[in-house]
């Protein structure tokens, strides 16, 4: 196998990963990036697609992860993913969009349909909830059970 060299970059990537298979898994790592990969240069973005699809737990974290942590993960293979790293035009938007949707829908179906309250509880205007649930598309589920 012909020999491969690691950037700063994705050094420091499997640096703060907190290994928690121990050494093996490093090794896995590494092995799987050589095989799979054809660059002679290792770089952050590979570095950070194979941990993301791993779900790598945050070094010095306990318990489950936060929002922001697996947003961040999921947005590293994302970046990963694209071909030279970098998303399509539009990325904010999307990305708000897909937050947006599961949390108005679910802020619903918790108020039973209420809008009111759900604004309430999202700290938006009634107005402003009806039009990101046309925009959005959310289903509406009746408000009686």
């Amino acid at each position: 196998m012909p020999s491969k060299t690691i950037d700063g970059g994705a050094l420091d990537r499997l640096k703060s990963y907190a290994w928690p298979g121990n050494v093996r898994e490093l090794e896995n790592l590494i092995r799987r990036v050589c095989a799979l990969y054809g660059e002679d240069l290792i770089t952050a973005r590979i570095v950070d697609k194979e941990l993301a699809e791993h779900q790598a737990p945050v070094l010095g974290q306990e318990g489950p992860a936060t929002l922001a942590q697996l947003v961040e993960r999921h947005l590293s293979g994302y970046f990963a993913e694209q071909p030279d790293g970098i998303p399509p035009v539009g990325l904010y938007d999307r990305i708000l969009e897909e937050i947006e949707r599961p949390l108005i829908h679910l802020t619903l179906g918790a108020t039973r349909g209420n809008q009111v309250r759900a604004a309430e509880i999202l700290g938006l205007n009634r107005n402003t909830l009806r039009k990101k649930i046309q925009d959005l598309g959310v289903e509406m589920r009746s408000g009686r059970r």
